[in-house]
């Protein structure tokens, strides 16, 4: 699958500002909720309620961003009820935001990230399960749009500053959502497509869909 058509078309769905948006979210999320930790946890170890506090900050942080033409961002209700997750609607994009604690070094470490990408799909699973289940759009190319993930790292919660995200990735994974993805980037690596003549061109989605399932059963997209 060409990874600069899905870049292309991630970013003519999510226009810049709108990006940008989210990513502000994801700033202030991390750093209200680390002063919430900081302040009502001296003896808990942050281990325990923070892994829940940064996600769930995240969430409300996007649900407060307010829509824009094609942008939309609706609060789902998980099943079974108890729990709430912010999606992100931008044409035939659709986003989903999780938090994941990193084991060591920095997330922008390229040789970090030749792990079995599986691996992660299992760590998101065991950490936010309501991603997983109904009524979340299932992962990767669907009928009518696309589900990708956004996923902000944080260092592991042994260490003292959780502040500001490590680094920010969006993913795509397959339909399966449980062993490979189509696209892994860190999103500094979309801004090029971005820039003046940066090449984001008109991508139709059931073309782009087409060719994303055939990469996932090793077929042929129609012409």
């Amino acid at each position: 699958m060409d990874t600069e058509e899905l870049c292309s078309f991630l970013c003519q769905e999510l226009p810049r500002t709108h990006l940008d948006r989210l990513l502000g979210a994801v700033e202030s999320a991390f750093h209200i909720s680390n002063q919430h930790l900081t302040e009502r946890f001296d003896k808990v170890p942050r281990s325990g309620p923070g892994p829940q506090s940064h996600h769930y900050h995240l969430q409300e942080a996007l649900l407060n961003i307010p829509p824009g033409e094609g942008f939309s961002v609706t609060n789902q209700a998980t099943r079974p009820a108890g729990g709430h997750y912010a999606l992100v609607n931008a044409g035939a994009l659709k986003l989903t935001a999780s938090v994941i604690t990193m084991d060591r070094a920095p997330a922008v470490r390229d040789a970090r990230f030749r792990r079995d990408l599986r691996q992660l799909n299992e760590r998101l699973q065991q950490q936010h399960p309501d991603l997983f289940n109904s009524p979340v759009p299932p992962f990767g190319p669907q009928e009518d749009s696309l589900h990708a993930l956004l996923l902000p790292y944080t260092a592991k919660w042994s260490e003292a500053d959780h502040s500001k995200p490590l680094a920010c990735i969006i993913a795509i994974p397959h339909s399966d959502n449980s062993r490979h993805y189509h696209l892994r980037k860190d999103v500094s690596e979309l801004w090029k497509y971005y820039e003046e003549g940066g090449g984001v061109t008109d991508i139709a989605y059931p073309k782009l869909r087409d060719k994303m399932r055939a990469a996932e059963t090793g077929g042929n997209a129609p012409g």
